[in-house]
């Protein structure tokens, strides 16, 4: 990272920006150019390790895509306001980049998954509908890397 002052390295802070993040983007593999897709999210956290969860159409480009080649970035931010220096314009945002390998979720895990976007995105009371999942896949990345970054976000 260019400016090592702004790097968030501590687990914790990194999850507090993941809780208050409502949307992920997604880059995958797709030859030539990159194909980067926002997308609503649920994730765990246990013994160091995160997982993020997504859904999606059992069939499409991010799907046949995804089959092709599993790994995946995942990039996530905030940005708290916009604010004017001497010389300019700057953000003051908190931000994640993340590796891992993304896998189709099945059964069990595939409404855990689910259940964990209802969580995430407010609606953690609501019951997981089972009939969803003959046309939904929920996807899950395994984190194997992450880093924060932040400007400033209290000034």
């Amino acid at each position: 990272m260019r400016k090592s002052k702004r790097e968030i390295t501590d687990f914790h802070e990194i999850l507090d920006i993941i809780q208050n993040m409502d949307t992920i983007r997604i880059g995958i593999h797709d030859g030539k150019y990159p194909y980067v897709v926002p997308v609503s999210f649920g994730y765990d956290s246990a013994g160091g390790r995160l997982a993020f969860y997504f859904h999606g159409a059992k069939e499409g480009k991010k799907a046949g895509l995804l089959a092709k080649n599993p790994h995946v970035c995942v990039e996530g931010d905030i940005c708290y306001r916009f604010k004017d220096t001497e010389s300019s314009v700057t953000c003051l945002y908190e931000s994640i980049i993340a590796y891992g390998k993304c896998s189709l979720a099945e059964g069990d895990e595939a409404l855990h998954g689910l259940g964990r976007i209802l969580s995430h995105c407010g609606y953690g009371g609501h019951t997981v509908n089972k009939n969803a999942l003959p046309v939904t896949a929920v996807y899950k990345v395994a984190v194997e890397s992450i880093t924060g970054k932040c400007r400033d976000k209290h000034n």
